[in-house]
């Protein structure tokens, strides 16, 4: 019996095309994590993984759900987001992993190596070369704002991430209609970036859009369409009905999150009275101040580089659906754009803000959501490039930028901040003395204030009392004797103004407790004994 067979030279050739795709993949995946262990040991080498103020926020956030007076899911509060938080929650249960930071880098780094892995695929997806998409992986991998915030637990790493995973299959949807699976795995991302950052509510919103627009620009089955984009917000809107049922339930209105004194409107009215919010209802400047925070943290270079990749994107016509695929790439941007306006948000940065402001350096990280985009349309750039010599000019042009930043000419703009910006993590003297003096008790502290940091302090987080522990928080404020041992207060904050301007409080507290520490904001008071 004679056996046969033929395999024809286009299946062998997509073969070893799939394979040396999965080489390249694999070689980015390794650069990743080799880049994420280094970047991470450098900053926690030099104390930098903890250097915002916001990022010891995150972890007591997560720290409280397992470890706090009053242990539990409550603890997530109703401003920030859960799912970042919740990604820590095994990780915060180890001291050493909350004290450091590391819980964070833990759940960052990850997100970091999701990141570079689907903007690989997203970049092959539309240009079909594997080079392109290597070299997009690169761009985005070897920036040092990325690699720095990949190291810390700030939020915005988790964000790119499933910000990458839901366009990546949502395009993927777009480019094949009749994918359902792609339309469903973009929702679930979705649901994910709705959950982690307000910025996903407007990934989702967009991509909704997305699919009526299509729908009208064929003008057939509605029926079909209105099926595919019920099936599609069910699932990816769910994360903002989850959000503010839990707003109402735990806290009373669904709204909390804007309402609130807490809330990110509500600092930003403070800019306003102050005449510091440079980009309310100034659409020009709006759009200025993110462009240059988004050109700062991926390199003038890199960025020129890249809008004449996305020019060159627009402009071709072979493209398929290319002005939908820009209109969901660009969601980071058009978000910032419009919360700067409408005044949810403020961005200092040196370039722009005027030399009269009290700080010219706040919220520039905002702009590292843009770099994966940055990345892409540089990699779709050498892609379009006609030949050697222009491939090799853009490679140049990569190397230049991070020689800029080698030599200093080049900031790392995100890192700048977390240092000296007001988005730095204060270290007064009342820290230290926490650290040598503290004994045992229960703290009374307002924790949103920042009075000091409860990680380097020493104090255990289930010995802290602060806003979220009820009925702890209200009853201390009246009655500071009835559980706490030590009384932390900053000028003006919550406890300051409940127990110290108040004198028939003020009473209690002298006669219970002796002042062992003054400075011109902050006293300790110990319990007599």
């Amino acid at each position: 019996m004679n056996l046969s067979f033929t395999v024809s030279r286009k299946k062998i050739h997509e073969f070893v095309k799939s394979i040396d795709k999965l080489r390249l993949l694999r070689l980015t995946i390794a650069i990743t994590i080799i880049l994420a262990l280094i970047s991470t040991a450098i900053a926690f080498s030099q104390d930098l993984i903890v250097a915002y103020g916001d990022a010891e926020s995150h972890l007591n956030i997560a720290k409280r759900v397992v470890h706090s007076i009053t242990p539990g899911m409550a603890q997530l509060g109703g401003i920030w987001l859960p799912v970042p938080h919740l990604l820590m929650v095994p990780f915060v249960f180890f001291d050493p992993f909350w004290r450091t930071g590391l819980a964070g880098s833990i759940v960052s780094g990850a997100m970091f190596i999701i990141s570079a892995i689907f903007l690989f695929k997203l970049t092959l997806l539309l240009t079909k070369n594997k080079y392109a998409a290597f070299i997009a992986s690169l761009v985005f991998v070897l920036n040092p704002n990325i690699l720095y915030l990949q190291s810390t637990p700030m939020t915005e790493l988790t964000l790119v991430a499933f910000f990458l995973m839901s366009s990546y299959f949502f395009i993927n949807y777009i480019l094949n209609e009749n994918d359902i699976q792609s339309l469903l795995l973009a929702a679930f991302f979705g649901f994910c970036a709705v959950l982690t950052r307000y910025d996903g509510w407007f990934l989702v919103l967009f991509e909704a859009l997305t699919i009526i627009l299509l729908y009208l620009r064929k003008r057939h089955d509605w029926e079909k369409t209105e099926g595919k984009l019920l099936l599609f917000s069910t699932l990816a809107f769910f994360g903002v009905a989850i959000w503010m049922m839990w707003d109402f339930l735990i806290l009373g209105d669904p709204f909390y999150f804007t309402n609130s004194q807490f809330s990110a409107a509500t600092q930003q009215q403070n800019w306003l009275k102050r005449g510091e919010l440079p980009a309310y209802h100034n659409l020009p400047l709006a759009f200025a101040y993110y462009m240059v925070t988004a050109m700062s943290n991926g390199g003038v270079i890199i960025f020129l580089a890249a809008v004449a990749g996305f020019i060159l994107y627009l402009s071709e016509k072979k493209g398929l659906h290319r002005f939908f695929i820009a209109f969901i790439l660009l969601v980071p941007f058009i978000f910032n754009v419009f919360t700067l306006f409408v005044g949810q948000s403020v961005i200092f940065i040196p370039h722009l803000t005027p030399v009269g402001f009290e700080w010219r350096l706040f919220n520039v990280r905002y702009g590292v959501l843009m770099i994966p985009v940055i990345a892409l349309f540089f990699g779709y750039a050498f892609f379009k490039a006609k030949n050697a010599g222009a491939k090799i000019l853009l490679i140049a042009l990569f190397l230049m930028q991070f020689g800029l930043y080698f030599v200093g000419y080049s900031k790392i703009i995100s890192l700048s901040d977390g240092i000296e910006g007001l988005s730095h993590a204060k270290r007064p003297d009342a820290e230290n003395f926490i650290r040598k003096n503290y004994d045992k008790g229960l703290v009374l502290i307002d924790d949103y204030a920042r009075t000091l940091s409860i990680i380097r302090s020493g104090v255990p987080m289930q010995n802290i009392i602060y806003i979220g522990n009820k009925p702890y928080w209200e009853v201390s404020l009246v009655a500071p004797e009835r559980y706490a041992s030590w009384i932390i207060m900053q000028k003006d904050d919550d406890v300051w103004n409940a127990i110290y301007d108040k004198k028939d409080v003020q009473g209690r507290l002298f006669k219970y407790f002796k002042k062992v520490y003054t400075s011109p904001q902050i006293l300790i008071f110990r319990r007599i004994k």
